[in-house]
């Protein structure tokens, strides 16, 4: 495990957005004794009306930052910044901008870190990470493209940000990719990827499960204290049907809706932000929309469902989609019902613990019964957890880390050029 190094993380999601690999990763590359620069999403498409909420936060952020150098640190050796950047491709004018003004800004917030990046490890394939990633990398540095989704299918802007991606498959020295189709995929250029999916953190969840058996109210047992899940949960009617994540515009509302009115007497519990249109789903009585929490919260709405469910809807988007919650819902012993995407067929093909449903709420609603049938027995609580526990982020992270450490030492030995020497443990890091 590498450690000693500065490194650079340029994120596809903002730090206070859902919990997810790259909180995750970056988190622990900290805690190896690395100082990490955690940077927030510059996007893929040109915000529109419904990013409005989410523009106006990342000004808040870069605002309230301007006094500490443009970053907040959020934990020891972790910063965040939240940079000022012009959407990706577009007009001559808008790359210039980028080029020429704000990247050279963000580049400063490095420097003013007294950062000395040998790890460059980007989730966004974008021209502007292209020319970021450019002026960053150094002859000693390792470049880590992490392949997370197909973000074509996320932008009008199809044909550049595959474009893009190509080049910085050819920066990078190595490659992550979430799924073996996306791990294809980039390797269509020669390079070969290694097949990581996102993991699930074993402690944080598997130490908040519940004896195995029928599932039990939810008791107010959260380490800081937090009784919303038990305020919420206490006294909903049974099953509680419940979904962790965005509702965004690859869950299928519609499904869910038909259901919630079919099945009156189940409660369904959503918790996660509102990504998109509800419709009349928040309206329908057995139907409870959380909202977003904390990560650390997670296992406390977790524990209270009898089903944990995944009800995406099936394109090109969520064809290689592997969804985090479904390891979250089996560490804690849960019963899972997902929609038969590509990705998740091939894990149940691999372990045979989640039950799969087409896109139709009569026939998920019947996955559900089956599921409940089943949900509590010990043996069938037991090989959930024992399946989750082969996704624990700990080892993930070991074997990504160790691959990038022998990246480093290759790239060193190649060089004729001596490098600053990494921080020791006791060299003082300079502080905001």
């Amino acid at each position: 495990m590498f450690s000693g190094r500065d490194v650079i993380l340029i994120s596809s999601i903002e730090w206070d957005f859902n919990w997810q690999g790259h909180q995750e990763i970056a988190t622990r590359l900290a805690r190896a004794g690395n100082r990490v620069l955690y940077v927030e999403n510059m996007g893929v498409r040109a915000p529109g009306l419904r990013d409005a909420r989410r523009v106006a936060q990342r000004f808040s952020h870069w605002a309230g930052s301007l006094l500490d150098g443009g970053v907040r640190q959020v934990a020891p050796d972790l910063y965040v910044c939240s940079p000022l950047i012009m959407p990706p491709f577009g007009s001559w004018l808008r790359h210039q901008l980028n080029r020429r003004f704000l990247l050279p800004m963000l580049r400063r917030v490095v420097r003013n870190l007294d950062f000395d990046p040998t790890v460059v490890w980007t989730f966004l394939p974008t021209d502007t990470v292209a020319s970021f990633v450019r002026m960053l990398r150094g002859p000693e540095g390792v470049v880590v493209y992490y392949c997370i989704a197909d973000f074509a299918e996320l932008t009008p802007n199809r044909e550049d940000i595959l474009q893009s991606e190509r080049e910085i498959i050819e920066l990078s020295d190595i490659i992550f990719a979430q799924g073996p189709h996306l791990a294809e995929h980039c390797s269509r250029t020669g390079k070969h990827a290694e097949v990581f999916p996102f993991g699930v953190n074993i402690d944080r969840f598997s130490r908040n499960g519940h004896p195995p058996g029928p599932a039990a109210h939810v008791v107010a047992s959260s380490s800081n204290g937090n009784n919303s899940a038990a305020s919420l949960m206490k006294d909903l009617p049974r099953p509680v049907i419940g979904y962790v994540g965005g509702i965004h515009k690859f869950f299928d509302v519609e499904m869910l809706t038909a259901m919630a009115r079919a099945r009156p007497e189940w409660s369904f519990v959503l918790v996660g932000p509102l990504q998109t249109s509800a419709g009349e789903l928040k309206r329908l009585p057995n139907v409870h929309l959380a909202g977003q929490k904390p990560h650390e919260e997670l296992a406390e709405y977790i524990r209270g469902f009898d089903v944990g469910i995944v009800p995406y809807l099936f394109n090109t988007y969520t064809a290689t989609v592997v969804p985090t919650k479904i390891n979250e819902y089996l560490a804690m012993g849960k019963p899972v019902v997902s929609t038969n995407l590509p990705e998740v067929s091939n894990f149940n093909g691999k372990h045979g613990v989640i039950i799969t449903s087409p896109n139709r709420a009569k026939e998920f609603a019947a996955s559900i019964e089956r599921a409940l049938l089943t949900g509590g027995e010990e043996s069938s609580v037991t090989r959930r957890r024992e399946v989750a526990a082969l996704h624990d982020w700990e080892a993930r992270y070991e074997r990504m880390s160790l691959l990038i450490e022998q990246e480093l030492r290759r790239k060193k030995k190649a060089s004729p050029t001596t490098p600053r020497a990494p921080r020791s443990d006791d060299e003082p890091a300079r502080r905001l």
